[in-house]
């Protein structure tokens, strides 16, 4: 049985087979519906990493009613009917379903929507999908898991601050830039949320006159980061350079992986506004100042290490000419980023050799002329002053918000921004372990389909750890033994919870005068994990007294 009743509890609860049902016509009638398969790949997806033809193998050792389905329904589980009704759900489900879906989520579970994160990730697939043209198209883009080699799709997700639970989502073509959706993603979300004053939060791609100009005719508010590239961060950085600004502690916070570690977070006294007349906050963080001088220091090592082998290289080839060898450093220093911290002076050296101008053994007096040729040196040298100038800037990034001074201090609108990184962990699982890797399926629709189900997927299990911790909290609970060696884990993941339910199962011995039935054997620790989740025992109990 393993987790499969607990995951189940928190399908029906969602009501996803009836929301699938009800928005996926099909013209078919058959022993299984498109709901009914789709919630099958859920229960697949969130305990094993099996490709779509290995199905029917999976399921064969788990109770039916574990899945919510009939024995006649099992057995008609293979993987082109999956991938039919993937295809369905690409085709037809649509906004329907998942309006529907975010709509009884945020009802049942009572989750907080005054704020919504945003980002972007990419998903990547093999094979050529030369069928793929209409939108969402697969196709080549910029790849955020380094992998330009395969097409990809991408994937943007909207999460709340009340436990990262997946409120919406979008699926785009490969080759889409990131701000180039936040327009329809904000108005999605105002019919979703029917309110205008959520406080919406993304990365630096939000950060553009078209994007922002979005709140001022809506009079909702956001928090993002301005981008490198404006104007107003260039200039800030160099007024660093020249002189130390005066900083002020707002914020302190212990590392969360090494204890005794503490975070610093410091502003700089001022009131900045940008261009548009935005709210800017300037932030020191120093842990970031730590990763800022470090990535600063492996640069430059690995600049010196390469012009170290560029000096074993030069006066040979194509590498003869003061323009060539320079033209060489240019590109060493411009793709490492140290044009600014390293000296590189070309030194010529002239060298005079004499040529014979006659054949055969040398004797005195042989004709012969002079040949003069130049031959280069290198020096490298850091510039001391322009890297204590740099150190200066570690650690800076900007803050832009519209949320008011007098109902949002500056560390008010830094902790809502510090909560950007739990959608990473949400893409984290999408790739890791509910594992979306490169794969390859026959249809492009089939696709975007299995991408709709992985975020079906990610919304379950974000609700069973939102619950049991929230659950914790109210009961008065630090932590629950669900570490291997029986660890304390104090914020328990949908993983380890699965985990720990692996190994339930339930026998039928059948002989030739009685049968003997071995009942489902619960822990205390399980027994606990259900109560803080809410699903009831008899979830263990109710199909195989069905069964037997």
């Amino acid at each position: 049985m393993g987790p499969h009743p607990l995951i189940e509890h928190f399908l029906v609860r969602l009501g996803v087979r009836r929301i699938l049902d009800k928005h996926i016509h099909s013209n078919r009638t058959g022993t299984l519906s498109h709901g009914e398969a789709i919630a099958f790949l859920v229960h697949n997806i969130l305990t094993s990493r099996d490709p779509l033809y290995r199905l029917p193998d999976w399921a064969q050792a788990i109770d039916p009613g574990a899945l919510g389905l009939t024995p006649e329904q099992k057995m008609a589980i293979n993987d082109d009917r999956i991938g039919r009704a993937l295809e369905q759900l690409a085709e037809y489900g649509g906004r329907g379903v998942f309006f529907q879906l975010a709509l009884r989520s945020i009802k049942l579970f009572r989750l907080d929507t005054s704020r919504v994160h945003h980002d972007t990730t990419s998903i990547t697939f093999s094979g050529d999908y030369r069928s793929s043209q209409k939108s969402p198209r697969i196709t080549r883009g910029h790849n955020k898991d380094h992998r330009p080699d395969l097409k990809q799709l991408v994937f943007g997700l909207n999460v709340t601050a009340d436990g990262a639970v997946p409120l919406s989502h979008g699926v785009y073509s490969g080759n889409q830039t990131d701000d180039t959706l936040h327009g329809d993603n904000i108005r999605g979300l105002r019919d979703l949320l029917e309110r205008d004053d959520f406080i919406y939060v993304a990365d630096c791609k939000l950060c553009t006159k078209k994007n922002l100009q979005v709140f001022q005719e809506s009079g909702g508010y956001f928090v993002t980061i301005l981008p490198r590239t404006r104007k107003e961060d260039a200039e800030f950085r160099e007024t660093l350079r020249r002189k130390s600004a005066r900083w002020r502690t707002i914020l302190t916070s212990e590392d969360p992986k090494h204890r005794g570690q503490v975070h610093r977070y410091e502003t700089c006294p001022g009131r900045y506004v940008t261009e548009d007349g935005f709210r800017l906050i300037w932030i020191r963080s120093s842990s970031k100042s730590d990763h800022d001088r470090d990535s600063r220091l492996k640069k430059l090592a690995k600049a010196m290490e390469t012009l170290n082998h560029l000096k074993e290289r030069i006066n040979q080839r194509k590498l003869k000419t003061q323009k060539q060898i320079q033209g060489e450093v240019r590109t060493i220093l411009r793709k490492l980023g140290c044009e600014e911290f390293l000296r590189v002076t070309l030194i010529p050296k002239r060298i005079t050799t004499y040529k014979r101008l006659r054949p055969g053994r040398p004797a005195p007096g042989d004709p012969k002329k002079t040949v003069t040729k130049t031959e280069y040196s290198i020096e490298i040298q850091a510039c001391k002053v322009r890297l204590r100038q740099e150190q200066n800037t570690d650690g800076v990034f900007p803050v832009v918000t519209n949320l008011p001074r007098r109902t949002h201090k500056r560390v008010d609108v830094l902790q809502i921004y510090k909560y950007q990184p739990h959608i990473e962990r949400r893409f984290q699982n999408l790739k890791t372990e509910y594992a979306l890797p490169p794969a390859y399926l026959k249809k492009p629709e089939r696709v975007v389909g299995l991408v709709h189900a992985h975020f079906l997927a990610l919304m379950v299990a974000a609700l069973i750890e939102r619950e049991i911790r929230n659950n914790m909290r109210a009961n008065g609970l630090e932590a629950l033994p669900l570490y291997p060696e029986e660890r304390d884990c104090k914020a328990p993941t949908s993983p380890r919870i699965f985990e720990l339910f692996n190994r339930v199962d339930w026998y039928r011995h059948v002989g030739r005068k009685e049968k003997a039935l071995y009942p489902v054997r619960l822990t205390d620790l399980q027994l606990e994990v259900l109560r803080l989740l809410g699903v009831p025992k008899t979830s263990y109990e109710s199909s195989m007294a069905q069964a037997d």
